[in-house]
């Protein structure tokens, strides 16, 4: 039988610290966004560059989700989650140093490297700690942390770069960042630990190529990279597109917090939902958020006020929400356990690809129509719809006993 925490105090440490470093490793993501527009002035970058620089971290980060899956299975998730943090940090403040085009795409493929096995890696933490009647409240709170992440970091980046300028930010939660490690080593560590590590020796392994032959992993890897598209399309341009509109850099900041803090509370509950009424159903979340984004990304880029446009957004991201959780739940709750770092890596490694390729074909589209946002939210629109129709082909079904048809039928 597997050695969960055993009480609520050492579960409680587990999520909180995950929540911590996951909200960290988005506002670092994240944070781009907003200096880029310092930095296209000081640079000298055009829209179709800038495009590039949001674009380029996600493809490392990509390739990280697939090794970082599998280095968290092989040798746990504190170690992964220690060195990954320390990484990112790293380059996080190199990032201050950059000083041309080159040297600051460099700088944030780098990043992307330090940072992709965290969140493989805190999902293993997850499936480790968590009872499967947990697992969908544990995830949630955890992936609600990106949204937290957004919402304290849009003003916390936006007052940074407006007082200290774009290089010092950089170098401000960089430092946090290696503080935030430190924590992880000294607090992770628990008694269980050595009994976890033992049945992981004892466990059978699965193939490898097991993920890639259930059908689901497939439908559950396109739902992701749709929903990447449009979630990333819009975190990586919104900020200049209401810059676009007239506001100022502190009121767009100030603007970016709601949708992500109206997500943050959708995040919880929908882990309540999932564990309570949704089991073996939690693909109607994420087909009802798909078409729903759809629907509230026409509404935002057809409002006739920045008000109604933050009013769609803010519904818009809290559709995002319930793709996430579903996904991720589904995932935590019947993959096989051996390998849900893999296979969470895997799946985010879809969501990741569509997260370098959003904001570069948005810049392009931008570039090629002079600063018009018609086409780019037809993109996004588009994206969301395939998504809807990627999840509903998802099939719903509860974990089995028996070993052989978990490793091939479970999702």
């Amino acid at each position: 039988m597997h050695a969960y925490a055993t009480n609520k105090k050492r579960k409680t440490i587990i999520i909180i610290l995950l929540f911590i470093g996951m909200t960290l490793s988005y506002i670092d993501k994240a944070s781009i966004n907003v200096a880029i527009i310092p930095i296209q002035k000081e640079l000298k970058l055009n829209s179709l560059e800038s495009g590039f620089v949001l674009s380029i971290f996600f493809f490392s980060y990509a390739f990280m989700h697939l090794l970082g899956g599998w280095l968290t299975d092989k040798y746990g998730s504190r170690k992964v989650l220690v060195l990954s943090i320390l990484a990112f940090s790293l380059f996080t403040t190199f990032t201050s140093f950059a000083w041309s085009f080159a040297s600051l795409l460099l700088f944030r493929f780098l990043f992307g490297i330090g940072e992709g096995s965290v969140f493989p890696a805190s999902i293993r933490s997850i499936s480790d700690n968590f009872p499967e009647n947990e697992r969908g409240r544990a995830s949630s709170f955890f992936l609600s942390a990106q949204t937290f992440g957004g919402a304290i970091g849009s003003v916390t980046i936006g007052v940074l770069v407006v007082s200290l300028g774009w290089r010092s930010m950089f170098v401000s939660i960089g430092i946090i960042g290696v503080l935030v490690a430190w924590a992880f080593w000294v607090y992770l560590k628990s008694p269980a630990d050595a009994q976890i590590n033992n049945e992981k020796q004892n466990q059978k392994k699965v193939s490898y190529k097991k993920v890639f032959k259930t059908n689901n992993f497939w439908k559950l890897f396109f739902t992701k990279f749709f929903s990447n598209i449009v979630n990333w399309g819009m975190i990586s341009w919104m900020p200049s597109y209401l810059v676009n509109k007239g506001l100022d850099l502190l009121s767009v900041s100030a603007l970016m917090s709601i949708p992500y803090l109206a997500s943050f509370l959708m995040f919880n509950v929908n882990g309540w939902i999932l564990d309570k009424y949704m089991s073996g159903r939690e693909k109607y979340l994420a087909v009802a958020g798909s078409i729903s984004s759809g629907v509230f990304l026409y509404m935002m880029f057809n409002a006739t006020s920045v008000t109604l446009g933050i009013v769609y957004m803010t519904f818009n991201a809290i559709s995002i929400a319930f793709i996430g959780t579903s996904l991720y739940t589904m995932v935590i709750k019947y993959s096989p356990q051996e390998l849900t770092g893999s296979v969470t890596g895997l799946v985010s490694f879809g969501g990741q690809i569509a997260g370098g390729v959003s904001p570069v074909v948005i810049g392009f589209v931008l570039t090629l129509f002079k600063g018009s946002y018609n086409a780019a939210s037809w993109f996004l629109i588009t994206a969301a719809l395939a998504g809807a129709i990627a999840a509903i082909t998802i099939k719903n079904k509860v974990k089995e006993t028996k070993e052989d048809v978990l490793i091939e039928h479970s999702f």
